[in-house]
């Protein structure tokens, strides 16, 4: 290959014979989903408008996807103005239309001249390269894609294209599949760096690499650090690196990381022993940092007394009276651990913490903990009338899952008392609390704002019940179609009364265009249940005649298909 110091002039004339030689394409195949690289923007504001003009002409027909009549285009431009600084470009995109064809290793010695002789038209040269590598891939030569790659990454010029930075990570999964991960590693890492801003889905790929090796393949804390400031942080986005940031990220990566089998408890005790020795000494005064700095020596050692003393020795150093959110932070960490839950416990002056406080307490104790017992005398603590009723409605919902006497009691105390009687009602129905739910329903059904939804729930708890008839006169008082038209149908086939529940079908066909294909499929459903063949298959061909373009035709006609009749012919349904 020519050296990229090659004048353009020379490189053009010298190539120009060859590309004379080149013959005509045959039919292609398009590669999907393919951006194709185009003419630089200023170098086509260049061309005289007679060049212009038939290089437009060619990129037309390329548009089109006519490839053979495209590679015709570009040689006669390239024939017509050989000294053009768009030559370049026409012989790239006469490789390319070689490649749709499937030409592959024609293409590959088009795109080879590239290089050869317009090596400094850093936009084709680079995509050349990218390309001799993915026909390489598509004819099985793996290796030769991966040389392509690497020549593509060796080159300060050509290893920023846009295109290079797929190139690159797929030869660092390659290297990778190959056990050969410190090779692959400074692939990703340039990607990583080189791509961070211009293409950031390719660099947050390669940046999860880098992390994978450093800190877990080949643990190495200080070449991390190093990445870290070349990349500008592990966030989604560049960002100004930061020791807090550093050290945040650093340990949820680590945990993110660290899942081990069973039968892996000497890498686990290797990983963990590797983290926790990188962080002993640091950030005395950071008690997360410190908190995962001993779950880490825990997972290394086993020595759980030595982790419980080391925790209670960091509380005491940083213990100042009236500190509670500390204190609930170390009762979440001892959440395992009954006696240590109790001792911290018993530091916190339930009166003299705030609503939140209490809130946040009652949630560790009932879902880290698992004492509902302390959570519920946590929850007595709390002053309701101190929250707002939005910060009521979190609260009580957080309880749906926890205790039924604790929601009614949040409920109750809402100043909206309407709201709060409505909300306690959309509890007893999740809960499916009959006996409570249905006369509160009526009572909510009474409330101007909320009358429609009061019915609506009260209909589908008769429904659950059973009692269709009078889950019928309720979703009638809901008044929300077609929504309750549905249900009043659901009920009439639970009754076995079929013809009601095609007649509401028919209302909702005939009133509602959205829904109209689905009210009658179910309409011919209800002939086949009925056994009723000659109008189930009727109702399926006009389903098919009136909603050609609905998902319900497609179905009809698989229907149809199944039983072996013929589609078309007999007798629409009306």
């Amino acid at each position: 290959m020519m050296g990229k110091s090659v004048s353009r002039e020379y490189a053009q004339l010298f190539c120009l014979a060859a590309i004379l030689s080149s013959c005509l394409l045959m039919p292609f195949r398009e590669a999907s989903g393919q951006v194709e690289l185009s003419i630089d923007e200023e170098d086509f504001k260049k061309l005289d408008t007679f060049e212009g003009h038939v290089l437009s002409k060619a990129d037309k027909v390329f548009g089109e996807k006519d490839y053979r009549r495209a590679a015709a285009e570009y040689d006669a431009f390239i024939l017509q103005f050989p000294k053009s600084l768009a030559t370049p470009y026409a012989v790239f995109r006469k490789a390319r239309c070689l490649q749709l064809d499937n030409k592959r290793n024609e293409a590959i010695r088009e795109y080879t001249q590239i290089l050869d002789y317009f090596p400094n038209s850093v936009r084709y040269a680079a995509a050349a390269l990218y390309y001799i590598g993915e026909c390489h891939f598509q004819n099985g030569d793996v290796k030769e894609a991966m040389k392509a790659w690497a020549e593509l990454a060796a080159d300060e010029d050509y290893r920023k294209h846009y295109l290079a930075a797929g190139a690159i990570n797929r030869l660092g999964d390659y290297l990778v599949s190959q056990q050969k991960p410190g090779e692959a590693v400074e692939y990703y890492k340039q990607v990583a760096i080189d791509f961070r801003k211009s293409n950031p889905d390719a660099a947050r790929y390669a940046m999860s690499k880098v992390l994978d090796h450093y800190i877990r393949t080949q643990p190495d804390e200080p070449k991390l650090r190093e990445f870290y400031e070349q990349v500008q942080t592990f966030e989604w986005d560049p960002a100004r690196p930061g020791e807090d940031n550093y050290w945040f990220r650093l340990r949820e990566n680590i945990k993110s990381r660290g899942n081990f089998g069973e039968t892996e408890a000497d890498m686990r005790m290797a990983y963990y022993g590797y983290w926790a020795g990188v962080m002993q000494g640091k950030r005395p005064d950071d008690d997360d940092f410190q908190i995962d700095y001993a779950n880490f020596r825990l997972a290394a050692d086993g020595n759980g007394s030595a982790w419980a003393a080391f925790l209670d020795k960091q509380f005491a150093a940083g213990w100042k009276d009236g500190d509670w959110d500390r204190i609930i932070k170390w009762i979440s960490v001892f959440r395992s651990n009954k006696n240590k839950v109790q001792e911290y416990y018993a530091k916190l002056d339930l009166s003299r913490m705030t609503a939140k406080q209490l809130e946040r307490l009652m949630k560790v104790l009932y879902d880290e903990v698992g004492d509902a017992s302390m959570a519920k005398n946590v929850f007595s603590r709390i002053k309701l009338d101190d929250l707002n009723d939005q910060q009521k409605y979190n609260l009580e919902r957080y309880l749906w899952q926890k205790d039924g006497n604790l929601v009614e009691i949040v409920c109750q105390s809402m100043a909206d008392s309407e709201n709060g009687r409505m909300e306690l009602l959309r509890y007893y129905h999740w809960s499916r609390n009959y006996a409570k739910g249905m006369p509160l329903a009526d009572e909510c059904a009474g409330f101007p704002r909320f009358g429609k939804e009061a019915y609506w729930l009260k209909a589908e708890m008769l429904q659950w019940q059973g009692k269709y008839q009078d889950a019928i006169k309720a979703y009638q008082q809901a008044d929300n179609p077609p929504h309750n038209l549905w249900r009043i149908a659901d009920c009439h086939i639970a009754m076995g009364k079929r013809e009601l529940a095609i007649a509401q079908y028919r209302e909702i066909e005939n009133f509602f265009p959205d829904q109209a294909p689905e009210a009658a499929l179910r309409i011919a459903y209800q002939y086949r249940d009925m056994k009723d063949q000659k109008q189930y298959v009727a109702n399926l061909r006009g389903i098919m005649k009136k909603y050609p373009k609905s998902g319900q035709s497609s179905t009809a006609h698989l229907e149809l298909e199944s039983m072996g009749i013929a589609i078309g012919g007999g007798v629409d349904a009306e």
